[in-house]
């Protein structure tokens, strides 16, 4: 926006016209005419005569005109003012965003770093199952019985068979079947005492635990603060 323009578009905002506002500024319609049209730029005196009668201050004005215009009323010494204020400013913000981007990468390397640390801890854990408890003095197999298939045919001329049965029967009703998992490894099985007797537990198969580190979760940190750097940087560039 040039000096012109913005002196039009306070006029309008109160409503004045132009001979109304030179009288309240207290200089020619013709000159403001010129001022508005970019004709003519005001001197520092003229310049304290706008700014009482329309209201504004050099800030206001340095902050909504384009470098042209700035370098036009450079000899205006509250509007030279007003621009050193605002570089000032604008520079302090920009060293600001580049100081937290400069610290955004320090935590997003770090947190790198720590994530590139990380290892999974990795391990098999077997899978142990028993069908009973075993009695003192019975065999260790005693629950094999029920792996056969039962034979609801057997008539009385086969004995042997139905007491097999029976015993089939009966070690249904004692079965209380339990599941161990560990990270031990028995090949062949291992016995375990309980009340009652005993256990004997069988290996059934094995599966591999993989936990993931801890540190694995920096890599979320590290991605933000390294895009949080990202944009630090590119707004103390573009604040400049």
């Amino acid at each position: 926006m040039t000096f012109g323009e913005y002196l039009r578009a306070q006029r309008e905002q109160k409503g004045w016209t132009q001979p109304e506002a030179a009288a309240k500024a207290e200089i020619e319609q013709s000159y403001l005419s010129k001022l508005e049209t970019g004709k003519s730029f005001p001197s520092q005196d003229v310049f304290e005569r706008l700014a009482a009668a329309y209201g504004f201050d050099a800030e206001a004005v340095a902050q909504s005109l384009d470098a042209q215009s700035l370098k036009d009323l450079r000899e205006v010494a509250q509007v030279r003012s007003a621009i050193i204020t605002l570089q000032t400013r604008s520079t302090r913000l920009a060293r600001s965003w580049l100081a937290a981007g400069v610290a955004s990468v320090f935590l997003g390397g770090a947190s790198l770093g720590l994530f590139s640390l990380a290892e999974d801890d990795e391990y098999t854990v077997y899978h142990y199952t028993s069908p009973g408890v075993i009695a003192p003095g019975e065999d260790m197999n005693v629950y094999s019985i029920l792996d056969s298939t039962l034979r609801p045919d057997l008539g009385e001329d086969r004995p042997e068979e139905a007491a097999a049965r029976a015993l089939q029967i009966a070690m249904m009703e004692r079965a209380d079947p339990q599941v161990r998992v560990s990270q031990d490894m028995h090949s062949n099985g291992y016995l375990e005492r309980v009340e009652g007797g005993q256990r004997f537990f069988r290996p059934v198969d094995s599966e591999l635990v993989i936990t993931p580190s801890p540190l694995r979760w920096f890599l979320a940190p590290a991605v933000m603060f390294l895009l949080g750097a990202l944009g630090c940087f590119f707004v103390s560039f573009r604040w400049k």
